[in-house]
């Protein structure tokens, strides 16, 4: 019976620590935030899709990039990494491919205290409100629709603190993403695998744990 017990003890120690370790991230000593934050606006040199084939168990031929740059988000650029699920779902009433995604973007400069607040409160998503007004090629209507939208987002917006990711990060539902801070360096990586959050929290940050190392 004793022993039995001491078996069931270190069988739960052992799934704990490695639960545990899924979300353990440091950041390299020789990590360079003036290095990622140089490439904000090539984003394929960061998360490339070697990383993303890999982390996701998918073709590298499969994979398709796209980018955006966000004037309304003082020009922040995107690359968006997808690719077809072999499932269908409904929309109305046509059944199209199904997508599943990772994106990396909004690689920028931040010490830690603007970080957690820019991220960890709804702070954040007032600033970008009101910073998209002031841009030179603002479009009032987008905008406004843009403003709109984060209003009623931040509602229903959670965000996970996480002490054990790089220097500290914040995990955002229901948007599935990791905002990152290693040193003075941020970026988001935002990833969608349908309903399974488990899934995309998982992935985001090995690939951040990637993104670090690479």
């Amino acid at each position: 019976m004793m022993n039995n017990l001491l078996i069931l003890v270190l069988a739960l120690i052992f799934f704990a620590s490695c639960s545990g370790n899924i979300e353990n991230v440091s950041v390299p000593d020789d990590f360079s935030s003036e290095k990622i934050i140089s490439k904000q606006n090539r984003l394929q040199q960061i998360l490339t899709k070697e990383m993303v084939a890999k982390a996701v168990n998918v073709p590298i031929e499969k994979i398709e990039i796209s980018v955006e740059n966000s004037i309304n988000r003082s020009g922040q650029y995107t690359a968006l990494f997808s690719w077809t699920t072999g499932d269908k779902k409904r929309v109305g009433n046509h059944e199209i491919d199904e997508y599943h995604s990772i994106s990396i973007g909004f690689i920028k400069q931040m010490n830690i205290d603007d970080f957690e607040k820019y991220y960890g409160t709804n702070e954040g998503l007032q600033m970008e409100v009101d910073n998209m007004s002031k841009q030179e090629y603002f479009n009032k209507e987008i905008g406004t629709a843009e403003a709109k939208y984060i209003s009623e987002y931040a509602r229903t917006r959670k965000m996970q603190k996480l002490d054990n990711v790089a220097t500290v990060a914040f995990w955002e539902t229901p948007m599935n993403a990791l905002h990152v801070l290693a040193n003075d360096a941020t970026f988001t990586v935002t990833v969608n695998f349908g309903d399974d959050e488990v899934l995309a929290k998982k992935k985001s940050v090995e690939l951040t744990n990637a993104i670090l190392n690479n």
